[in-house]
C-alpha cells in the first residue's frame, strides 16, 4: 500500500485533474485505488462521484475517534477506485485543528490505519495551500507528486516552495520522499511551454516524470460536465498519457506483489 500526495502551493496546476485521472488509470491497471479529497472545494468528489448521494465526508473522517467502523470509502463508476468525499463544512476545521497543532498533523495518519491495507495507493488531492490539510497529508504519505502548469512561471514557485515544506515535514514523517513532478498542461506549440520544459529538464534533472500531459480541450468540457475523461471521451489520445504516468508511478512505487 503507498499513500501519494498530490498537491502544490500554486492553484490552476491540475491536482485534481491528475489525481483522479491517475487514479482510474491505476483501478484500471487493476489496482484497487482510494482518493481522498482532501480540500474543501470538493472538486475531486464532484469529478468521481457527481450525482451520488453519500452518509459520511472527510468532515466524519477526520473527527470520529479512531475505531469506528463506519463505512466513509465511496464506490466510483470505476471497479477498483473508490472514493472518500469532502463536504465543504470541513474547511472549518483548520481552526480548530490549530488548537492542537502539531498534534493535529498526525490525525489523518491515525484515521487512514483503519483502511489502508484495503488499497494498493491512495491518492490524497489537497488544497492549493501549504496549510494544515496539507501538513496532514504529508504526515500520512510515503510520497508525493507535484503538478506543474507548465506555461505559468507562478507554478515554478508553488513547486520550491513546496519542496521547502515536504524538506520540513521529513522530520516528523521520515518514511516521506518527494517522487517526481508532473508536467501538467503543457501546449508545446507555445514558445512559453517549450521554455518551461527546459528549464524543468535543466534545473529538476532525475525529479520529472518522462511523461508531460498535454492541454487538453475535451478535458475541459469533461470537467464542466463533472466528469472525467474517461467518462466523456473513452478513446481520446490523452488518456494514453494518464496510463503512461500511472505505469511510471508503479514503477516508481510497486504495490503489493509487484
Amino acid at each position: 500500500m503507498k499513500i501519494i500526495t498530490i498537491g502544490n502551493n500554486k492553484g490552476g496546476t491540475g491536482k485534481t485533474t491528475i489525481t483522479t485521472h491517475i487514479g482510474v488509470a491505476l483501478s484500471k491497471l487493476n489496482h484497487r485505488v482510494l482518493v481522498i479529497d482532501n480540500d474543501s472545494q470538493c472538486n475531486a468528489t464532484s469529478l468521481l462521484l457527481s450525482g451520488v448521494n453519500f452518509k459520511y465526508s472527510m468532515y466524519d473522517f477526520l473527527t470520529d475517534p479512531v475505531g469506528s467502523d463506519k463505512e466513509y470509502e465511496v464506490s466510483t463508476p470505476f471497479p477498483n477506485l473508490y472514493c472518500l468525499p469532502n463536504v465543504v463544512d470541513t474547511s472549518g476545521l483548520s481552526l480548530e485543528f490549530t488548537k492542537t497543532y502539531p498534534n493535529s498533523l498526525f490525525i489523518m495518519k491515525l484515521a487512514l490505519e483503519k483502511i489502508q491495507e484495503k488499497y494498493d495507493y491512495i491518492l490524497i488531492d489537497c488544497p492549493p495551500t501549504l496549510d494544515i490539510p496539507m501538513s496532514m497529508a504529508l504526515c500520512a504519505s510515503n510520497a508525493v507528486i507535484i503538478p506543474v502548469e507548465v506555461g505559468s512561471l507562478h507554478s515554478i514557485d508553488g513547486l520550491d516552495k513546496c519542496l521547502d515544506l515536504i524538506e520540513a515535514m521529513q522530520e516528523l514523517n521520515p518514511q516521506l520522499t518527494f517522487l517526481k513532478l508532473v508536467m501538467n498542461r503543457a501546449d508545446k506549440r507555445t514558445s512559453i511551454s517549450k521554455i518551461m520544459i527546459d528549464e524543468i529538464k535543466r534545473n529538476y534533472k532525475g525529479e520529472y516524470f518522462e511523461t508531460i500531459i498535454s492541454v487538453c480541450t475535451a478535458l475541459q468540457q469533461a470537467e464542466y460536465l463533472r466528469k472525467t475523461l474517461y467518462e466523456y471521451s473513452q478513446t481520446h489520445v490523452s488518456l494514453k498519457l494518464y496510463k503512461q504516468l500511472a505505469k511510471e508511478v508503479i514503477t516508481l512505487l510497486p504495490s503489493k506483489g509487484e
